[in-house]
């Protein structure tokens, strides 16, 4: 069994007509939050079950086996701006159960980090206490959704794909649309071309950094290390297989998922490579959009995580 090591923030958001800091001076708090520059976390503890996890119909985590203990990721790619953010989480069957086992064994707590005060924990759900052995709220044997709200203040305002395109899965030129998407950012890594897949997600990257703080120099850093990464050939790019079509984001983005039971519901977009004798894999899960009716699809989100 995998388990993810790392989950590196590079989560697109794009589409914001009016530049960032423009937007946040009309905020008088703003100077102050973007002192303590807050970072939400989600924690979520269980030793018996599987689960997803969505913030604002955008899925932060996938975990479809048994994961033991605590797992933590960060929400502020997610948030585009201040103000209620909707919390999903739905519970699965793990790997080897048929059906979801009778336990109170979940607790979902948001964290809240600054610079400039101490960490703040609360709780946003747990499973009542099981009666006569039972978990009550499992009617479904094949899973369970709950779904809360929690308030969220951030230095930044971002569009995001509020003004773009909705989507319909039922638009059989939609899949065939994304796949050329697809086709082309994997082409870009295998030709060795950084420039032009980092190219492609040039906006969405602009307009991410002002969510995890990033300095320009910073982002320009990081934009390097990524085109050096994909020149060199450091790794080998996967074929694109294995997926199917899935629409999130109230409605306007769309994605391509992995089906194949090792690494189901993951992104197609993945680079194998091995940091000393440790083989890994990065793994872009990428977000189209349609900016404007009648205009070709393009990424506007995406996390990339990296796996042993």
């Amino acid at each position: 069994m995998r388990r993810t090591t790392a989950v590196v923030m590079l989560v697109a958001l794009l589409q914001a007509a009016v530049p960032v800091a423009a937007r946040a001076a009309a905020d008088p708090g703003t100077s102050r939050k973007q002192a303590q520059q807050p970072l939400y976390d989600l924690r979520v503890s269980s030793e018996k079950l599987a689960f997803r996890v969505y913030v604002n119909d955008l899925p932060i985590s996938v975990l479809p086996t048994k994961r033991i203990g605590t797992i933590g990721m960060p929400l502020n790619p997610a948030i585009l701006r201040s103000g209620p953010q909707k919390l999903t989480i739905r519970l699965l069957p793990a790997t080897g159960q048929q059906r979801l086992p009778d336990t109170d064994d979940l607790k979902v707590e948001l964290v809240v980090r600054s610079k400039t005060e101490p960490p703040r924990n609360t709780t946003l759900y747990e499973l009542p206490p099981l009666r006569d052995g039972r978990q009550a709220l499992f009617t479904d044997p094949q899973g369970f959704s709950q779904t809360v709200q929690f308030e969220a203040q951030v230095p930044y305002s971002l569009a995001g794909w509020e003004r773009s395109v909705p989507l319909d899965a039922a638009d059989p030129k939609l899949e065939a649309e994304a796949l050329e998407v697809y086709r082309r950012l994997i082409a870009d890594i295998g030709n060795r071309k950084g420039e032009a897949f980092m190219g492609a997600l040039a906006k969405a990257q602009r307009l991410l950094y002002p969510a995890i703080y990033l300095s320009s120099a910073e982002a320009r850093e990081r934009d390097a290390e990524w085109v050096s990464f994909i020149d060199k050939g450091t790794g080998t790019v996967a074929p694109l297989e294995h997926h199917a079509l899935e629409i999130h984001g109230d409605g306007k983005l769309v994605r391509l998922k992995r089906t194949d039971p090792a690494s189901v519901d993951e992104g197609v977009v993945r680079i194998a490579y091995k940091r000393g004798p440790q083989p890994r894999t990065i793994v872009y899960d990428i977000y189209l959009h349609r900016p404007a009716p009648g205009a070709k699809l393009e990424p506007i989100w995406y996390f990339m995580t990296d796996f042993n």
